[in-house]
């Protein structure tokens, strides 16, 4: 039988990641260690981007069905408007975040510092087979993800610009 698996999303005060909460509602990338925050990502006036706090996601076994989980991955469904630019790093540790992705650039369309651009092509953040167990806090590793808010975003200041719907895929055996 399959297991039950869900996108789920990690903050907390301490670097002890604690139960994940769903994700599959949405995520609003902004500047707090939150699932829904208010905190808004400047628009650079002059040529820059800044960046969003890291959000820590990943799949999360809600009922097991004895299974592995492998080759979890991630896409955007569509392109993204011209200024704005979707991130994912793999890491096997959860951290607080305190602050956002990386420092905040001199130059439109950078990356932050240890990540990889998002596209709508399937990328691997994590390979490797792991038992479909409950209670542990991400089945692998977590895809932290980030937002890139460039000088040239011609959206406008807002708590609700709209990113892609992201798909996370895997395999289960």
């Amino acid at each position: 039988m399959a297991s039950t698996i869900r996108v789920s999303i990690w903050t907390g005060g301490s670097n002890t990641p604690g139960a994940g909460g769903t994700a599959e509602t949405g995520i609003k990338f902004n500047r707090a260690n939150s699932l829904a925050g208010t905190t808004p990502i400047p628009i650079p006036t002059a040529t820059g981007t800044a960046f969003s706090w890291p959000k820590f996601t990943g799949l999360e076994v809600t009922s097991d069905g004895s299974t592995t989980i492998s080759n979890r991955g991630i896409k955007m469904a569509a392109g993204i408007a011209t200024g704005l630019e979707l991130f994912w790093k793999a890491t096997a540790s959860y951290v607080t975040p305190a602050a956002s992705a990386d420092s905040d650039s001199g130059s439109n369309g950078a990356d932050p510092s240890g990540y990889t651009v998002m596209t709508t092509s399937n990328a691997t953040y994590d390979a490797s087979s792991v038992a479909s167990t409950t209670g542990t806090a991400v089945n692998g590793q977590y895809c932290v993800l980030a937002l890139g808010v460039s000088n040239n975003y011609a959206g406008g200041a807002s708590s609700a610009a709209a990113v892609p719907t992201l798909t996370y895929q895997y395999d289960e055996a």
